[in-house]
């Protein structure tokens, strides 16, 4: 019979039979999917935590603009400010993060607003998408769009307006003179408007929308 001892991943057995001063020594290699199981493991934590911290920066910059400290953010989302900085060098770092998660969003929104059979309202749903990112980040929109405008990313919101544009119009619930360009200068305006109205106020962009997109429709 052996006694066994496991000690740092080696497997010693001390033979206690034949010779029980012989030791044989065995070395204990983790199988792959026990190692896979622990390198998933810190990963799956890793990406959880990411997104909770992205999540709380999106709070605390609406709240308080780009100029709010790491600390605040670290607070928010119930982390250690180290933990953050080992993630994210800095705010630059998690603007750039979150303007990457607006790009992601804005495609799927164009994408639902394109599927829509209507092309009437699959247009004003992307407008509205378009207002509600205004209205909920107005403190830092500016620090975001900045980030995401790229010559890709402009084209490819370009083509998006173009072809919700025209859609509308050839489905008759737009004026046949209305343009992609008349619909991007809406939505510049009502950036604007999101800019003089209260916090947390959206009844004013949403009524300059549908007033506009009223003034924009087909008459018959």
């Amino acid at each position: 019979m052996d006694d066994v001892l496991l000690y740092n991943g080696i497997l010693i057995h001390f033979s206690t039979i034949v010779n029980p001063y012989s030791v044989l020594i065995e070395w204990t290699v983790p199988s792959p999917t026990d190692a896979s199981r622990t390198r998933r493991a810190p990963r799956r934590d890793a990406l959880r935590n990411d997104t909770i911290v992205i999540q709380a920066a999106r709070a605390v910059f609406a709240e308080q603009g780009p100029q709010a400290s790491m600390e605040a953010i670290a607070a928010r989302a119930g982390l250690g400010v180290g933990t953050i900085y080992r993630r994210f060098a800095g705010k630059d770092a998690l603007l750039d993060a979150i303007a990457q998660t607006f790009v992601q969003e804005m495609d799927q929104a164009a994408e639902t607003a394109l599927a829509d059979p209507d092309p009437a309202h699959g247009l004003e749903r992307f407008l509205d998408f378009v207002g509600a990112f205004n209205a909920e980040k107005r403190r830092y929109a500016a620090a975001l769009i900045d980030r995401v405008a790229s010559d890709e990313v402009s084209a490819r919101t370009s083509e998006r307006v173009h072809q919700l544009t025209q859609a509308a119009v050839d489905a008759r619930a737009l004026a046949p003179h209305v343009t992609a360009h008349d619909i991007k200068a809406l939505i510049v305006a009502m950036r604007a408007v999101v800019a003089v109205s209260p916090d947390g106020d959206d009844t004013a962009w949403r009524r300059f929308l549908r007033l506009h997109l009223t003034g924009l429709r087909t008459t018959h």
